[in-house]
């Protein structure tokens, strides 16, 4: 089931991709349609080192599908904080220790998604 903001934007949910650990990321796939803009397919890949992160910071088992949560409740946060921000919706965000670092609010979002 979509997400819709404030604003009326949509962040969906469509997905994880299958095999992109061999790369070391898990990636979850999004549509994202923002009123007045065309909508647009995107993706978070959440590197090894910000998932390890977060199984340890949130006290989560370290599984696929732990990480497929993790990756999905990423992009729950971040795409309607762009909204808000007025920001462009890049395809591909590569979220990192660095991103985390950077982003608490992020992480607080996720631990309360998956809490």
């Amino acid at each position: 089931m979509p997400g819709v903001t404030e604003s009326g934007a949509v962040v969906r949910y469509e997905g994880s991709s299958p095999g992109t650990d061999i790369w070391g990321y898990t990636q979850a796939n999004f549509l994202v349609a923002v009123p007045g803009r065309n909508a647009r397919e995107a993706a978070i890949l959440m590197n090894e080192p910000a998932g390890a992160f977060l199984v340890a910071e949130l006290g989560l088992e370290d599984s696929a599908e732990t990480r497929d949560a993790l990756a999905r409740a990423l992009g729950e946060a971040w795409f309607p904080q762009l909204f808000v921000r007025g920001a462009d919706i890049e395809s591909i965000v590569t979220v990192s220790r660095a991103f985390l670092h950077n982003h608490p609010e992020i992480v607080a979002a996720v631990r309360k998604a998956l809490a």
